[in-house]
């Protein structure tokens, strides 16, 4: 297949019968393609959308999850000359912070009829169905800045960033050099509204001319369900993922049927551990190529673990070291592609590339002492049992060192007593480098690093980690994961939460309908659920929970078919821990009674 570049705009030239997306089977029924001609007409339908939205300013906030939708929204901007924006995420603070960043686009609904989310905030009108028409190509050029993307948030504050065609040109040429697709199919497990998502699984794709899957690939069932149809089709597959679905890749369903189908694994947003990327490998039979970068500097290098650790520099990317080991970075993938730009990685060159040692060190002073925090990170990483670590400042009534550590099953702690004895342990060991009065005062312990859709531990997630220091209603959150047909949570019962008080003087336990709060307030965030509490059916509570304890709490949305929206649904919780089951059964929900249903004066909605 041959590269074309984003600015020689490719999208226009494939034959109309060309197939660009694999609609993958469901219920069932045989996977089939969407053609060049049918996806001409989205862009058209978007075309119609964006020339009947009045907009001055020609900026345009794109969330849109459905792939095939999104591409032909972005070319469509595009094509109008015009400015595309890409939040990270739909959450309700995101959107507030960008308001004013231009007009939202959210879903529209296909001509075929199949029922998508409306938009959301003063375009929600505009959901309605827009039929599929010939696109109209015109003679504007290109826009400027391609897009402009939104970092994770991890410091608190996300940043613009702007990027020009020249600028995704050249990374999508060097992937197109390194790893040309060959025709393959191209499937995603992450989020195109993040750069690596967008330049692998959405233009990639458009510029060497492979088709990509209409669908994300969320679960490893889905996963292992679309390799069985690649296989009957005499289909290849590219995956691009990232360290969250490949780290939790599980050794069922059997994958050795279908371990031929794969062709390249990609991953990228942290590192992947050795022991995940063999454990893919070993399941799929093909290894991870890893791409190491950031949203502001592109991609800068690569690896592949079974050879070694070394990163080997993208071509056309040059790498050098100061006397602090900082890396230093000219690329064409920056903004200023000639300069010389210092980054905030630690590094050491090696006769065939670079080695990572995480980021420059943290300075804190805790106690009137100064402290490195990626010194204690480091430190706490070389200990048996840990996996990984990082460590973080709290503004308590001081400041306060916490940590969060990723252990080894074996080594998890599941009650107060074990809890302790680890957190005794870490401290020993810690104190031969660092003085006692520095040592971290919280202690979170995980047995999967918790990050968001971009594999980053943003601060939302560190808010979570630490949300019972400030609520002392709150469960204490230490991950969750998505199942096929629901959520695992895994939280422990603080020692000082607020209901054991009183749950008995000497002997405290944890009341059960405190952890038929704690499921209401998890599905309330995980499902969207808007419904109430109706009542209990077949709730039984074998044995309580004890302050310490660390549980699993599973949730499952029932929906009764006959009913609209949340009326007539069921949650369904269990919850287990080392001991066995402490809750099994089921919540009633009810609608939540609507008092006043009228559009306000303005005809405006929550965003």
């Amino acid at each position: 297949m041959t590269f074309r570049e984003l600015s020689e705009r490719p999208w226009r030239e494939p034959a109309p019968a060309t197939p660009i997306a694999w609609l993958p089977p469901e219920n069932g029924g045989p996977a089939r393609w969407l053609t060049v001609g049918e996806w001409h007409g989205r862009i058209g339908a978007w075309q119609q959308r964006l020339a009947g939205t009045p907009n001055p300013s020609g900026r345009w906030r794109l969330y849109e999850p459905d792939p095939v939708e999104f591409s032909a929204a972005l070319v469509a901007i595009w094509e109008r000359g015009d400015h595309v924006i890409l939040p990270a995420d739909n959450q309700p603070e995101t959107l507030r912070n960008l308001s004013d960043t231009g007009i939202a686009l959210g879903q529209i609904v296909p001509a075929s009829g199949s029922e998508k989310a409306a938009a959301s905030g003063s375009e929600k009108n505009a959901a309605r169905p827009l039929a599929s028409q010939p696109p109209q190509w015109s003679t504007r050029p290109l826009p400027e800045i391609a897009v402009s993307l939104y970092t994770s948030g991890s410091s608190g504050e996300p940043q613009r960033l702007d990027k020009r065609f020249d600028q995704l040109d050249a990374e999508l040429a060097t992937q197109a050099l390194l790893w040309p697709l060959k025709g393959n199919l191209v499937v995603s497990q992450v989020s195109h509204q993040h750069i690596y998502g967008l330049l692998f699984s959405i233009l990639r794709p458009l510029c060497e001319g492979s088709p990509f899957s209409a669908q994300p690939c969320r679960y490893p069932e889905t996963l292992r369900t679309w390799l069985q149809s690649c296989r009957d089709e005499e289909l290849r597959m590219v995956l691009v993922s990232a360290p969250p679905a490949l780290s939790r890749l599980p050794e069922t369903p059997d994958w050795a049927p279908v371990s031929g189908v794969l062709d390249t694994i990609y991953s990228s947003g942290a590192p992947l551990s050795r022991d995940a990327s063999d454990q893919v490998e070993a399941c799929l039979g093909t290894a991870v190529y890893e791409v190491y970068g950031s949203s502001e500097t592109g991609g800068i290098g690569w690896r592949v673990q079974q050879r070694g650790s070394t990163w080997t520099p993208f071509p056309g990317v040059e790498v050098d070291q100061d006397a602090d080991s900082r890396l230093w970075l000219r690329s064409r993938h920056l903004e200023s592609p000639d300069r010389w730009q210092r980054q905030a990685d630690l590094i050491v060159l090696t006769d065939d590339g670079f080695e990572l040692l995480g980021r420059t060190d943290r300075i804190v002073k805790i106690g009137g002492k100064r402290i490195s925090l990626t010194a204690m990170d480091r430190a706490l990483a070389q200990l048996p049992g840990v996996e990984r670590a990082q460590t973080l400042t709290l503004q308590r009534r001081d400041l306060r060192l916490a940590a969060i550590i990723q252990l080894a099953p074996e080594a998890l702690p599941h009650d107060h007593a074990q809890h302790r004895e680890m957190v005794k342990h870490l401290r020993r060991a810690l104190a031969a480098h660092f003085e006692t009065p520095a040592l971290p005062r919280y202690w979170r312990f995980v047995s999967h690093w918790p990050t968001n859709a971009q594999g980053k531990l943003s601060a939302d997630i560190r808010q979570r980690l630490f949300q019972d220091l400030d609520d002392r209603r709150a469960p204490r959150w230490l991950g969750e994961c998505a199942l096929e047909d629901g959520w695992q949570i895994t939280l422990e019962v603080p020692e000082r939460c607020a209901y054991v008080d009183g749950h008995f003087d000497g002997h405290p336990v944890l009341p059960g309908m405190t952890l038929v709060h704690w499921a209401m307030q998890q599905a309330r965030r995980l499902f969207a659920l808007t419904a109430d509490f109706a009542g209990l059916e077949r709730l039984r509570f074998p044995q309580p929970l004890l302050p310490g304890d660390r549980f699993v709490l599973t949730l499952r949305l029932r929906q009764d078919a006959s009913h609209q929206g949340d009326a007539g649904a069921s949650l369904r919780l269990e919850c287990d821990s080392h001991r066995g089951k402490h809750v099994t059964g089921r919540v009633a929900l009810v609608s939540r009674p609507t008092f006043d249903s009228k559009p306000s004066r303005d005809g405006a909605h929550a965003e």
